[in-house]
């Protein structure tokens, strides 16, 4: 990749977009949007790979990174794991484990936020980032999904994506501070 093709490539994918699909009705599964926010952050941390632009494009990768996770936190702390937690109290030891792994992720973006690109332990947190981050969506995908699509009837599904579609607007329109 050349670095003006890759640095146009991260400042397209950065810039600020929702995550609201423009076919709203068949988006609001919960289920489907939980995946797709696993994605986006994914696409975010494909953008740290092939940031071969300097310090600079690492910071502008990271910074999209800490705006995919930050909406994929909320999203999962406010609405997602409440929703299953009301339904059934058996996996409360489960959806704890899911939370911390959250809090987690928000720890090494606050750590993160106050490093440069150029530290030697940058791109260590960032991989560390990464592999925490993959872990903690193969979990809520092996818990969320299929509890999600078990315990809610279709209303409650579409009550709840719709809820999430209107919280990701929220998130999305919201200024990051630090970032």
């Amino acid at each position: 990749m050349t670095q003006t093709h890759s640095r146009a490539t991260l400042a397209a994918a950065t810039r600020t977009t929702l995550l609201v699909p423009v076919d709203v009705d068949a988006a609001a599964d919960p289920a489907s949007m939980l995946t797709a926010l696993h994605e986006r952050v994914e696409r975010q941390f494909a953008l740290y790979d092939d940031a071969d632009g300097g310090p600079a494009e690492q910071h502008r990768a990271v910074t999209a990174i800490a705006a995919a996770l930050a909406t994929h936190v909320a999203l999962e702390d406010e609405l997602l794991y409440p929703a299953v937690r009301a339904h059934t109290g058996r996996h409360d030891r489960e959806i704890e484990r899911q939370l911390e792994q959250d809090h987690l992720l928000d720890l090494l973006m606050v750590e993160l936020s106050g490093m440069i690109p150029s530290d030697p332990r940058y791109d260590a947190k960032v991989r560390v980032l990464m592999q925490a981050f993959r872990q903690h969506a193969r979990d809520a995908e092996t818990l969320l999904i299929p509890e999600l699509r078990r315990q809610l009837d279709p209303a409650e599904r579409e009550l709840l994506g719709r809820r999430l579609l209107e919280r990701i607007g929220q998130l999305e329109r919201r200024p990051r501070p630090g970032w």
